[in-house]
């Protein structure tokens, strides 16, 4: 374990007088002010970002929609959407995309466009730098979406932008209109591949495999359950490693109760008009999931605004100073608003945009002392390092203090007590608990011990150290 965070209270063996509060990001702004070409929606779709290690810099892929009556359509791709890359040396300002206004259709005339080996342009749902793990020499990966024939083609590529697809041998086949987010498990040492169970079934599945050329059969792990409302749909979850635990972006449908099936024309079984708001999943070992309060994480803003009829969260970044920033793919309008034949359509370029959120490092949520005093205690630890660090924050004349009890009688450790605690107070990310005479807990290393904290009118994000749980569970490869 790198830590303890408190999305439930399963590594906790007292809390009196904390009451768990969730945060949420906040709004930042909107990424760009020009959209091209005209007549087109805008961009967002499956945005991923990340630091890319290739390039020395921050990397972001998103799509190019079409408008409703464009002509200009993109070969090869079923609606004439299109994937494109920006690069940023500052993850808070990206570039507008460069655009060459020439004859040559819309595709053409944007840098970075994601093709195939044909070079043609190919629907890359998400791109995943490959580093860090064991096919790292593959560069990157990305499943390609094949719409006409629900097939899932696998595509890797060595600059992110030029990709070779194997279309001989499909990753998924039938696939999913969710062509996928690829997760590095690494304590499962497996990649994980997010995406429905089937075509049209707004589900989140998950497709295991160690190689990229066997994948499990696409497995159930999130559905809408009895606290949802009735039409509830788990449009998508783009999951993204935290620390050693997985954070989960789950992108809620709420659907429209009004909506007729005839209005589907080509898929008169699904529903296609509602709402979009994400809400806050978790997940120990990448495999089974806990979604959090059923409130949006990320909601949708005021009727008129920019994400006042959708916000997709997408994109989970932290920031090599370690700030947290989300990308959310930002619509005027409800899921499907822009296909609807039945209305003008009043929008003109823009309508969909990404926008930017951030959010406190740990501020997924916390333990807040809901009068003056509060007490945490964790379960049995074993710490595997001296270091130790909170995040925290308390009023200006308040503090928090540690102690450190022994794990079999949960009595004090002399040197280790609260009497002999150095305070802490003020907002710090990574603070140092400390004491009269010792700097850290280097004497506790491998000793079996409990973790006590006296709060006063204080909140705690996190605590940082790296430890086993007293009862270790089995390593997880054993699962497979």
């Amino acid at each position: 374990m790198n830590g303890i965070w408190f999305f439930d209270d399963w590594m906790l063996e007292r809390r009196d007088c904390l009451e768990r509060v969730w945060g949420k990001p906040t709004f930042v702004k909107e990424i760009f002010s020009q959209f091209y070409p005209p007549g087109w929606d805008g961009y967002g779709g499956y945005i991923t970002a990340f630091y890319d290690e290739r390039l020395g810099r921050y990397a972001m892929y998103l799509i190019a929609f079409p408008g409703r009556g464009s002509r200009d359509r993109t070969p090869g791709v079923s609606a004439g959407e299109f994937q494109f890359r920006l690069q940023s040396d500052d993850p808070y300002n990206w570039p507008n995309p460069t655009y060459d206004s020439g004859p040559s259709l819309a595709w053409q005339r944007f840098a970075d466009v994601v093709v195939d080996q044909d070079g043609e342009p190919i629907w890359a749902h998400a791109v995943h730098a490959l580093a860090g793990t064991p096919l790292a020499e593959r560069g990157y990966a990305s499943a390609v979406l094949d719409v006409p024939r629900h097939l899932t083609w696998g595509g890797f590529s060595d600059d992110g932008v030029h990709f070779t697809v194997d279309r001989t041998r499909p990753w998924l086949d039938p696939g999913s209109d969710i062509a996928g987010d690829i997760l590095w498990n690494q304590e499962a040492g497996a990649y994980e591949l997010f995406v429905r169970p089937i075509y049209g079934d707004r589900r989140v599945a998950l497709s295991v495999t160690t190689d990229f050329t066997q994948f499990s059969r696409p497995i159930t792990i999130l559905q809408p359950d009895a606290m949802d409302r009735v039409g509830t749909e788990l449009y998508d979850m783009p999951p993204r490693p935290y620390e050693d635990f997985y954070i989960g972006l789950l992108n809620v449908f709420t659907t429209d109760r009004f909506e007729e099936v005839s209005i589907s024309t080509n898929w008169p079984q699904i529903k296609y008009f509602g709402r979009m708001e994400t809400e806050l999943a978790y997940s120990y070992n990448g495999l089974y999931w806990y979604r959090c309060e059923r409130k949006p994480f990320i909601g949708i803003r005021e009727y008129g605004l920019q994400g006042g009829g959708s916000a997709y969260g997408k994109e989970m970044l932290r920031t090599q100073d370690d700030r947290l920033l989300f990308f959310v793919v930002a619509d005027m309008g409800g899921h499907a608003a822009r296909i609807d034949m039945e209305t003008d359509w009043p929008y003109a370029s823009g309508y969909r945009s990404p926008m930017l959120y951030e959010m406190r490092l740990d501020g997924f949520c916390s333990l807040k002392t809901w009068g003056r005093d509060g007490v945490l205690r964790t379960k049995v630890v074993i710490p595997r390092a001296g270091e130790m660090r909170l995040n925290l924050r308390t009023m200006a004349h308040t503090a928090i203090r540690v102690q450190m009890l022994d794990g079999q009688t949960a009595q004090p450790i002399p040197g280790y007590t609260w009497d002999e605690a150095v305070p802490i107070s003020g907002d710090h990310l990574f603070a140092r608990p400390q004491w009269q005479e010792r700097c850290d807990i280097s004497e506790l290393v491998n000793r079996p011990v409990r973790i006590e904290i006296a709060m006063r009118e204080a909140e705690l994000f996190a605590i940082r150290l790296k430890c086993d749980a007293y009862h270790a569970c089995e390593p997880l490869q054993t699962l497979w």
